[in-house]
């Protein structure tokens, strides 16, 4: 039976100042590895927003899009799913948390995002039908999430420039009835195609996207 690679983790350079590969190439090199679906996840931090200096909320939330946008159209000639989701990092535990299912609409409509407690953030995406996955929970500085808050643990991290301590994220995972995500973290070469997710479907749209994390039918892709 033929397989199905997804990447859930992935930043590009245009929307992520962490990001060095851009959106075109990033979707080049994901297709040779033989990826159909990425979900693009770039950054949405106070921090980042800070640097953009003073501009309304709107024109920050285009910038953290632009990475998208060019992928997903770039993407559409290369036969390709680039699907929308983003990265917050809460300002009052400066821990990161992956958001699966918004639609572009999403972070126009919350001003501020990063500011939210934890509660609200989970509180929005549970009645939206979004998932939220606590990103390498077991990072230097990451302050683990109170369970319930959280709809996912991402147990495998690619990225090479980070100690994501994954075997104890997988063992803390696994001790949990969460779903258990895998992501490649890709900001540079080395992080490239090391996570992500395995189906028996190829995955076309965010709504599938989310129905297959809940379902469960998937395997961790991790190198």
């Amino acid at each position: 039976m033929e397989k199905y690679l997804t990447e859930l983790h992935l930043h590009t350079k245009e929307s992520s100042s962490c990001g060095c590969i851009p959106a075109k190439e990033m979707i080049e090199l994901y297709k040779k590895e033989g990826y159909l679906t990425v979900v693009v996840t770039d950054h949405c931090s106070k921090s980042k927003f800070d640097r953009l200096g003073n501009i309304s909320w709107k024109e920050k939330i285009e910038y953290v899009y632009k990475g998208f946008k060019i992928a997903n159209e770039y993407g559409k000639k290369l036969g390709m799913n680039i699907l929308l989701g983003t990265e917050i990092t809460l300002y009052s535990t400066d821990s990161d948390y992956l958001i699966y299912g918004i639609d572009e609409e999403f972070l126009y409509e919350n001003e501020n995002i990063y500011e939210y407690s934890l509660e609200k953030l989970y509180d929005i995406c549970n009645k939206n039908g979004y998932l939220l996955v606590q990103a390498h929970p077991f990072r230097d500085n990451i302050e683990l999430a109170p369970i319930q808050y959280i709809d996912g643990i991402e147990v495998f991290n690619g990225c090479q420039d980070e100690v994501s301590r994954n075997d104890k994220a997988l063992e803390y995972g696994m001790s949990t009835d969460k779903i258990l995500t895998s992501g490649s973290d890709f900001h540079r070469l080395p992080d490239l195609a090391r996570g992500g997710i395995i189906t028996e479907v190829e995955i076309k749209n965010i709504e599938q996207l989310v129905e297959i994390l809940r379902t469960r039918k998937f395997e961790l892709n991790r190198r």
